[in-house]
């Protein structure tokens, strides 16, 4: 049973924390439960950023997640500075102690750090959080004559951003070190079509590394490993994530799970989203950073935990299942599931002669476990029930 004097305690009050916190109390939890959140701001939807925030559509406080009040949470507005397990301990930020019976780890993710050629430029920004969103674009609102940018990432956050500013009038320089970018997560069919896109709308530097940024408070200097310097009003770093587990003892590769989301080799702690790294059949790990897993990832933890010390319902093998879309030149481009490396690739028909659908099989087996497409939305959504574990 769960010990109440401690209770449960998440880390993180994001998709992956709110998500668990929500799910403990719909399934019966009554005892003592603590939620840690950091930022400045009330917990809010990370996806909307880029999507919303960035584009001045949505404020701060409408992104904003529901308020757990109605839940009897305790919510501490602190992180997570260090865990002692054998303890149950954590010592926030803040130099509190907090003990837990039982943990759920829901830190989510970090920028990846950006090597020290990109030193410290004005102009330099990354695009993960509301204020890094308000800060480009209070830039453009102060200097509407700012109009050349350069993006370092063609992830999908850089992808999106690229087309949102293209569309606000911006001149892009795109910069990728693979020469397709988002291969791996699309397919190469799909990633082609994205790349050519692209070279259509912005000017792409593709297969490139920087080699030095430097820059004033009015301007930012790019240079490339080929000779090329890209002189912009911003640069925008999208290099992706990484776990935000500086907190634990694996500091860099996150928090491995078993198939019900336990923390392995940690008692009592269980990790969802960002910070969760999983292994697949084949023995290779793999981490999922988007929004709608992390909150089934949450949801899933909270009832495994349930099942483990309050006899609740086995949950079963967690499933990735759950997506993400994103728009880039009036284009959609969704998946589902997870691609891993090496998965073999098996191309499904489409109901328009522009639209793309991607399977992903596990080499040798049937097993699909993720699909994309490209303006393809409906056939997606038909296949997406076929998804299997990695």
């Amino acid at each position: 049973m769960i010990e109440t004097s401690a209770g449960v305690v998440v880390a993180g009050a994001g998709a992956a924390g709110h998500s668990a916190a929500r799910t403990l109390r719909q399934e019966g939890y009554t005892g003592p439960l603590t939620v840690l959140h950091h930022e400045a701001h009330a917990p809010y939807n990370r996806t909307l950023v880029n999507k919303a925030v960035l584009q001045g559509l949505l404020t701060a406080a409408q992104v904003a997640l529901p308020s757990l009040d109605d839940l009897d949470v305790h919510l501490v507005r602190a992180g997570v500075h260090t865990i002692e397990p054998d303890d149950s301990v954590l010592v926030l930020d803040n130099g509190e102690r907090l003990p837990y019976s039982i943990l759920i780890a829901a830190t989510g993710s970090t920028p990846r750090p950006h090597n020290a050629y990109l030193g410290e430029a004005a102009r330099l920004v990354h695009i993960h959080t509301i204020d890094d969103a308000a800060r480009i674009r209070d830039w453009f609102r102060e200097d509407p004559g700012a109009t050349a940018v350069t993006l370092l990432g063609a992830g999908f956050i850089g992808a999106e951003t690229a087309s949102y500013l293209t569309d606000a009038g911006a001149a892009v320089h795109l910069v990728s070190r693979p020469t397709v970018p988002l291969a791996g997560a699309l397919g190469g069919r799909i990633a082609r079509r994205v790349t050519e896109l692209h070279a259509e709308h912005v000017t792409t530097h593709f297969g490139r590394q920087v080699r030095a940024v430097s820059g004033g408070a009015d301007s930012v200097t790019v240079t490339l490993d080929d000779g090329h310097i890209l002189e912009s009003d911003l640069a925008v770093v999208a290099h992706g994530t990484v776990p935000a587990t500086a907190w634990t003892t694996d500091t860099e590769t996150g928090i491995a799970v078993d198939d019900r989301l336990r923390a392995v080799g940690l008692r009592h702690v269980y990790a969802a989203g960002g910070v969760a790294v999983h292994t697949a059949r084949t023995g290779r790990s793999y981490r999922i950073d988007h929004w709608d897993a992390a909150s089934g990832q949450g949801a899933h933890a909270a009832k495994a935990l349930l099942h483990d010390h309050a006899g609740g319902e086995d949950p079963g093998p967690y499933v990735p299942s759950t997506g993400y879309n994103f728009r880039i030149y009036r284009h959609a481009i969704a998946a589902y599931g997870v691609a891993l490396p090496g998965a073999v690739e098996r191309q499904h028909p489409t109901g328009s002669a522009d639209g793309l659908l991607t399977a992903f099989h596990e080499p040798g087996q049937q097993a699909m476990t993720a699909t994309a497409a490209f303006d393809a939305s409906r056939e997606l959504l038909a296949l997406r029930g076929q998804l299997e574990r990695p």
